[in-house]
């Protein structure tokens, strides 16, 4: 289990050059670009891990290059997600205020994570859950992922062995 430093620092959102705020508000629109403006200044409270991530000059997600429209909507694997400022925190933060979420948000969030293997180790699609000792983890990832059956989490996360 890796260690997640989610709780070490606070979150400046008004950290950004006007130029840049405009920049981005021009060419990802003004719901995206609070969120995603913060890659050039390599923020700690950025979740590479389960959420967007810089790879020379794309937007990744998982094992999927993303694409965002000047409405905050991401396009990934030719399938298109309404982009809402709670599925914004859930893919760039590692603190993850639940006041903007909503039942759609998480909805969308597992199904990125599902479509993009982002909720597993090296993003392989045969690999284990890729868990974490993170807050966002254990509060939103984790009870995504759970079956309500009465067993811990740990027991639903562990992959079963394949049988031959």
């Amino acid at each position: 289990m890796e260690k997640d430093d989610d709780d070490e620092y606070d979150v400046d959102d008004n950290f950004v050059e006007d130029e840049a705020r405009d920049y981005g508000r021009e060419n990802i629109g003004h719901v995206a670009s609070p969120y995603l403006m913060f890659y050039v200044y390599k923020g700690r409270f950025l979740d590479t891990k389960y959420g967007v991530r810089k790879n020379g000059d794309m937007f990744m997600i998982g094992d999927s290059p993303i694409v965002v429209d000047t409405g905050g909507d991401i396009r990934i694997k030719e399938r298109v997600c309404k982009g809402s400022k709670g599925l914004w925190v859930l893919l760039t933060r590692k603190k993850v205020n639940t006041e903007f979420l909503t039942k759609d948000d998480l909805k969308t969030y597992m199904k990125i994570l599902t479509m993009t293997n982002a909720d597993l180790t090296k993003y392989q699609p045969d690999g284990n859950i890729n868990i974490t000792r993170g807050k966002k983890f254990r509060d939103i990832i984790a009870p995504l992922f759970a079956k309500p059956k009465g067993r811990s989490i740990e027991s639903v996360l562990r992959r079963k062995w394949i049988k031959y």
